[in-house]
C-alpha cells in the first residue's frame, strides 16, 4: 500500500513539473535573440556539429576541441538537424524550460527521502523551479542541464552515503559523470562523496568498515584515477576549455571574505529563510539526527556547500575580477530547501544553530559588492534586486545595513515563531511565505530581462533571424562558408564583434573562420579554432584549401579571395573560391583595418590570373577617406603603368589605378599618404581599440576589374 501511495505521489510530482515547465515556456519562448556571448554561440556550434556529423565528439569550426561540457549540446542537437538556425533556436528555448525545471523531480525525491513527509517535498519541488536563477533557461547555456544533473547527483550521493551498496555506489558514480558532462566544475563532487562518506562514518563510529562498505566505489575511483593519469600523461586536459583555472594559487587570501559574500548572495536570491533555517538544521544535525538518511544528508549538503563555495570564490577572484558570480553557486539552493524542509519536519526545530548561517550572512552582506546593473546580469541574476536596494537604502552602506538587519529579523522571527506555533502551522507559514516571495523575485528577474535591450542592442523579443540569416538563404544550410571577420563599423569595437557574432550565430552554413591570430576576430582562438590565412607573395596561392564558400567584408582591404561572385548583402560578399584557394590581390603595410601608417608607404600586390598567357593591364578602383578633422590630405599612387595624385578629405573619393601584371607573376601599386592625424584605436582587440594611434588615410575599399585581355608592358 505504501509503494502504491509513493508511486501516486511521484506521478503527481511529474504532473506538477510539466505544469511548471509549461508556465516557464511562456517566458523562455519569448526570447528571440542571443544574450550571452560567446557562450551561446559555442553551444549552438557544438550542437550543430553533432547534428551534422552524428558524432558526440565536440567539434567547432570542423576541429575537435577539448570541451567537457558536452551534455547540453547533445540535448539540443536534434533540434538543429533540419532547417535554419532560427527553428532550432526557438525550439531549444521551449525545451530549455522543460529540461531545467526537471530539477523539481530529483529535488522532490531527495526531500522525500530526507523528510519522510508527504507534502513538504512538493514545496521543495516548486521552490526549486521558482528561484530567480531559473531565468537562465532563457539562454543556450549549460546551466539548463547542469541544474537538474546536479540535483540528480545529490540524490545519487545521498544514496551512496546513507545506504551503501554496489548499486548505490555505482549510481553515485554515474550521476557524478553526468554532472561533470553538464558542467566541468562538478568534478568537485568527486571529492565531496568520499569526504561525506568518511564524515558520516566518523559520526556513526564506523570508520574502520568504511572501505569494505564502499568497495565498489573504491574500485571505481581507482579506475578513474588511472584514466586521469593516462589523460594527463598524453597531454589531454582534464578540464577541457577550463584548463586555465588549474593554474595559479587556488586559495588566494581574499577567499576568506569572498566565500561568505557568495553564500550571502545565494541566500538573498533564495529568499534568505532556506539558508537561515536550512543552514541551522544542517549544523544541528552533524553529530546525530533522527535517521541515517538525515545524518548523511546533513554532512553531504554541508560539505557540498563548502566545497562549491570555495571553488566558485576562487574562480571569481582569479578570473572574474572579484565579482560575485553566484551563477556558478546557485546549485546549492535545492540542498538548502531540502534542509529547511527537514527542519520544518523535525521533532526539534533549529534554534541556536541558526546563529551560524546568520553570522555567515552578516559577514557576506557586508563584503558583497552589490553593484548595480542596467539589465539582468547573467553571471549574477540575484543582483536584479541591487538597483532597488541601492536606490531605496541610499547607497551601498545603507543596502548592506538593511540586508544584515533583514537577516537578523528573519532569523529571530523564524526561531520565535517556531517556539510559539504548532508544527503544522509553523511549517505552513514558512512555506507560504517562500511560495509567494520566490515567484515574485523570479518574475521581477524576467521583467528586468525583457525591459532592457539585450547584449545585441535590440529588444530580446525582437526576432531578427530572418535579417541575419541571409547567408543560409543564399547558399542553403547544406553548404559551408568560411567567414573572414573584419571591422566594418569604424571605431566601434563592440559593434563590430556583435556584427560578426550575428553572422555566425544565425547561419548554420558558417562553420569556419579565417583570421590572423593578432587581428580582429569576434571569438577567442582557444575556443573557436581558426584558419590563419597566408598567401604566397609570388603567386597568391593560399596556405589552405577547403571546399567552401567564403563570406568576406566588401571593405576588407587585406586580401581578396579569387572566385565566382554570388551576392553582396549587409556589406559582406559571398564568393565561391577557385580551387586551390588563391588571392586576386593582397596589401602590405596598412593597419589591419585599412588605415595607412605614418610615414610608411603601403603596397597593393596584384597577382596574375592562372589562365593569363601574356602581361595584362589590370584596373583597380580604390576608395579613400581622410579623418574627419582633415580637410585635405595629399595621396599618391605609383605602378609600372603610371602615377596618380589626388587630395583626400573626409568625404570618400575613388581613384582608378592601373597596373601591368606579368604572366605567372605579380605587380605592385605603391600608395603614399602625406601627413598623419590621431584617430581611434586599432580594432584588432579591445586593448588596441582603446589606444589612439596616428594614421594617414583610410583605404575603404579595393575592387579589381575582371578584364585581363589588354596587353601591356612591364618594362616601365
Amino acid at each position: 500500500m505504501r509503494a502504491r501511495t509513493t508511486g501516486g505521489l511521484l506521478l503527481v510530482q511529474v504532473g506538477l513539473w510539466l505544469a511548471l515547465a509549461a508556465a516557464l515556456t511562456a517566458f523562455t519562448s519569448k526570447v528571440a535573440d542571443w544574450f550571452v556571448m560567446t557562450d551561446e554561440l559555442l553551444y549552438e556550434r557544438l550542437a550543430v556539429s553533432i547534428a551534422h556529423t552524428h558524432s558526440p565528439v565536440p567539434r567547432v569550426h570542423g576541429v575537435v576541441v577539448s570541451n567537457v561540457n558536452q551534455l547540453y549540446p547533445l540535448v539540443i542537437a536534434p533540434l538543429y538537424r533540419h532547417g535554419a538556425i532560427l527553428h532550432g533556436f526557438h525550439e531549444a528555448h521551449v525545451l530549455n524550460a522543460f529540461v531545467m525545471s526537471s530539477a523539481a523531480i530529483p529535488a522532490y525525491l531527495l526531500a522525500r527521502r530526507v523528510t519522510q513527509n508527504n507534502w513538504l517535498p512538493f514545496f521543495v519541488a516548486i521552490t526549486t523551479v521558482t528561484v530567480p536563477w531559473i531565468v537562465l533557461s532563457s539562454f543556450l547555456l549549460t546551466e539548463v542541464v547542469a541544474y537538474p544533473a546536479f540535483v540528480w547527483a545529490m540524490l545519487g550521493l545521498q544514496a551512496s552515503v546513507s545506504r551503501p551498496s554496489v548499486r548505490t555506489d555505482l549510481f553515485a558514480v554515474l550521476t557524478i559523470v553526468i554532472a561533470v558532462g553538464a558542467r566541468t566544475q562538478f568534478y568537485a563532487l568527486a571529492a565531496v562523496l568520499p569526504l561525506a562518506i568518511v564524515a558520516v562514518a566518523i559520526a556513526e563510529h564506523q570508520l574502520v568498515t568504511v572501505v569494505r562498505r564502499h568497495l565498489a566505489l573504491a574500485i571505481a575511483y581507482g579506475v578513474a584515477a588511472v584514466g586521469a593519469i593516462g589523460l594527463v600523461a598524453t597531454g589531454r586536459p582534464l578540464l577541457g576549455t577550463y584548463s586555465s583555472t588549474a593554474h595559479g594559487n587556488p586559495f588566494p587570501a581574499q577567499i576568506i571574505s569572498s566565500a561568505p559574500a557568495h553564500l550571502a548572495i545565494v541566500a538573498l536570491g533564495g529568499g534568505l529563510l532556506p539558508f537561515l533555517l536550512g543552514g541551522g538544521w544542517l549544523v544541528a544535525n552533524l553529530r546525530r539526527s533522527e535517521s541515517s538518511d538525515r545524518l548523511a544528508f546533513a554532512w553531504l549538503a554541508l560539505i557540498t556547500v563548502v566545497v562549491l563555495t570555495v571553488e566558485v570564490a576562487s574562480f571569481d577572484l582569479r578570473f572574474g575580477g572579484g565579482l560575485v558570480r553566484e551563477r556558478y553557486l546557485f546549485y546549492v539552493t535545492p540542498l538548502l530547501l531540502v534542509a529547511a524542509a527537514a527542519g520544518l519536519s523535525a521533532a526539534r526545530r533549529p534554534r541556536w544553530s541558526v546563529a551560524i548561517p546568520l553570522i555567515v550572512c552578516t559577514i557576506g552582506f557586508w563584503r558583497a559588492p552589490l553593484a548595480p546593473f542596467e539589465k539582468l546580469n547573467v553571471d549574477t541574476p540575484a543582483s536584479v534586486l541591487n538597483d532597488w536596494l541601492l536606490g531605496t537604502m541610499g547607497g551601498v552602506d545603507g543596502a548592506r545595513w538593511f540586508l544584515v538587519l533583514a537577516a537578523i529579523v528573519l532569523a529571530v522571527g523564524a526561531v520565535e515563531a517556531g517556539a510559539l506555533l504548532a508544527s503544522r502551522t509553523y511549517a505552513a507559514l514558512i512555506c507560504a511565505a517562500l511560495l509567494v516571495a520566490l515567484p515574485l523575485e523570479t518574475g521581477y528577474a524576467f521583467k528586468r530581462l525583457f525591459a532592457v535591450n539585450g547584449t545585441a542592442g535590440l529588444p530580446l523579443t525582437l526576432d531578427q533571424s530572418v535579417v541575419f540569416g541571409w547567408v543560409d538563404r543564399t547558399i542553403t544550410t547544406n553548404s559551408e562558408a568560411v567567414i573572414v571577420p573584419y571591422p566594418v563599423i569604424r571605431g566601434d569595437y563592440y559593434a563590430n564583434i556583435g556584427y560578426w557574432w550575428d553572422l555566425e550565430f544565425w547561419n548554420k552554413s558558417v562553420d569556419r573562420e579565417a583570421s590572423h591570430p593578432d587581428q580582429f576576430s569576434a571569438t577567442s582562438a582557444g575556443t573557436f579554432p581558426k584558419i590563419d590565412p597566408h598567401f604566397d607573395p609570388r603567386d597568391g596561392k593560399a596556405n589552405f584549401d577547403v571546399d567552401s564558400y567564403v563570406a568576406q567584408a566588401v571593405g576588407d582591404v587585406r586580401f581578396h579571395v579569387k572566385g565566382r561572385f554570388f551576392v553582396t548583402q549587409r556589406d559582406v560578399s559571398i564568393v565561391f573560391p577557385d580551387r586551390p584557394w588563391r588571392a586576386d590581390w593582397v596589401t602590405y603595410g596598412l593597419y589591419p583595418d585599412g588605415w595607412t601608417r605614418p610615414s610608411r608607404p603601403a603596397r597593393l600586390r596584384v597577382f596574375a590570373d592562372p589562365a593569363q598567357q601574356r602581361p595584362a593591364l589590370r584596373t583597380l578602383q580604390i576608395s579613400l577617406t581622410a579623418p574627419e578633422t582633415v580637410p585635405s590630405r595629399p595621396v599618391s599612387f605609383r605602378s609600372n603603368a603610371g602615377a596618380w595624385q589626388l587630395a583626400v578629405g573626409p568625404s570618400t573619393v575613388e581613384q582608378t589605378v592601373s597596373v601591368c601584371v606579368p604572366r605567372h607573376g605579380h605587380a605592385d601599386v605603391t600608395l603614399r599618404a602625406t601627413g598623419s592625424t590621431p584617430i581611434y584605436g586599432d580594432q584588432s582587440n579591445l586593448e588596441t581599440a582603446s589606444t589612439p594611434r596616428n594614421a594617414g588615410v583610410l583605404v575603404a575599399k579595393i575592387a579589381l576589374a575582371d578584364g585581363v585581355s589588354i596587353r601591356c608592358s612591364t618594362s616601365r
